[in-house]
């Protein structure tokens, strides 16, 4: 009988270490990570956080401590107290301006008013801006982006010097302000935070920050260029970062988003005829144009132009995409918003537009703010090429 209460307490004592040891491993396994649902900026109606944020990956922890700390990991050691419960602030309640004024309203109205289920879509002009090509084509599974800033490697925080962690803190929240403000990054800012920083601020990490806030798993980015074919190829970690693909996952669905460093002018598509090729199969897409400095109305822009008005199946625009008229002589246009004017920096680009505005009778309302700011007076025109 004493053997066996004997046996008995060895067993429990044994079962007990044992579990002991396990959740002590667990736990040092994700010593840094609390699992917390990120249901308070999703984009959608989520009340839990998805499956792949229960284990986030290597990249997801490190795009969290320049996305607002929505893991609520622990403050890395090299980061200031002060200055690192400022920055989680001012992400959380920059974004969730955003998304509240802008972002939600336009999901939800490209759900009714942009009929594409195409699986690629396109975005010259993009800046890092990955989140308003996401609301407008939200069903795609390969974004394309393509702009002149460098994309440059992804910032860890956790690994920078003191003082170099505090500029970039800075750096980046001055980069969230202006974003949950306007909806868009300053072209000479983006330019700015790759020159003037002591840690180059490329396109990856704000682009990675929007996947991350959109609930987007990254399994990888890998640097990228594009072939003599016009295609992308993959490049090994030790080589340029101007250009990178991202491996995404949300809800269980592969996503790849492109982002490509292109000078989009015409003497630039002239020197690299591999990024003529590279755009023209892209402009076979549903297309996005938005702040892009009125630029594809520019007689310097015009190859690019030729394109998007030849290929494109789609393209959905604000005041600043193609010029209105030969714009409308090839697609079906539909005006949202209302338009007066451009932006006085560009005041006499799309006048033709602003006679359509005032001529037609069929515009129809837009729910929320886009591009830049013109006396509270926004636009966008979705258009779809005529049979």
């Amino acid at each position: 009988m004493h053997r066996k209460s004997a046996y008995v307490t060895l067993s429990v004592l044994f079962l007990a270490s044992l579990l002991t040891f396990l959740l002590w491993q667990s736990n040092k396994n994700q010593k840094n990570i609390k699992n917390v649902p990120l249901s308070t900026i999703a984009p959608k109606n989520n009340t839990t956080a998805p499956p792949h944020y229960q284990i986030p990956s290597k990249i997801d922890q490190t795009v969290d401590l320049i996305s607002g700390n929505t893991l609520a990991q622990n403050k890395p050691a090299n980061l200031k107290q002060e200055e690192w419960q400022k920055i989680n602030e001012l992400i959380e309640s920059n974004w969730s301006n955003y998304l509240k004024k802008m972002g939600k309203p336009m999901l939800s109205w490209s759900g009714t008013e942009v009929h594409s289920d195409a699986k690629k879509v396109f975005y010259p002009f993009s800046g890092p801006d990955f989140t308003t090509l996401y609301q407008i084509y939200p069903q795609a599974d390969h974004y394309v982006m393509s702009a002149q800033q460098r994309g440059e490697r992804l910032v860890d925080l956790s690994h920078l010097s003191p003082s170099a962690a505090s500029q970039t803190m800075e750096v980046l929240s001055s980069a969230w302000k202006s974003f949950g403000r306007d909806g868009f990054f300053v072209t000479e800012y983006l330019f700015k935070y790759i020159s003037t920083n002591k840690v180059k601020i490329g396109a990856t990490t704000l682009i990675a920050s929007f996947a991350h806030l959109h609930q987007f798993s990254i399994q990888k980015i890998v640097p990228i260029s594009i072939d003599a074919n016009g295609e992308v190829k993959e490049l090994s970690e030790d080589q340029s970062w101007d250009s990178v693909r991202f491996y995404l996952v949300k809800d269980n669905r592969p996503v790849i988003l492109d982002y490509v460093k292109m000078d989009l002018s015409n003497d630039g598509m002239k020197d690299h005829p591999s990024h003529l090729a590279f755009f023209r199969e892209s402009a076979k897409s549903p297309v996005l144009l938005k702040a892009a400095s009125h630029l594809p109305q520019n007689y310097g822009f015009t190859m690019i132009r030729d394109e998007l008005l030849q290929h494109a199946p789609m393209v959905v625009q604000d005041e600043t995409g193609i010029d209105y008229r030969p714009l409308n002589q090839q697609f079906n246009t539909i005006l949202y918003g209302s338009f007066v004017k451009a932006y006085k920096v560009f005041s006499t680009y799309n006048t033709e537009l602003a006679k359509a505005y005032k001529q037609r009778d069929d515009e129809r309302k837009l729910p929320f703010r886009v591009g830049y700011f013109k006396d509270g007076n926004y636009a966008l025109i979705v258009a779809t090429r005529k049979p």
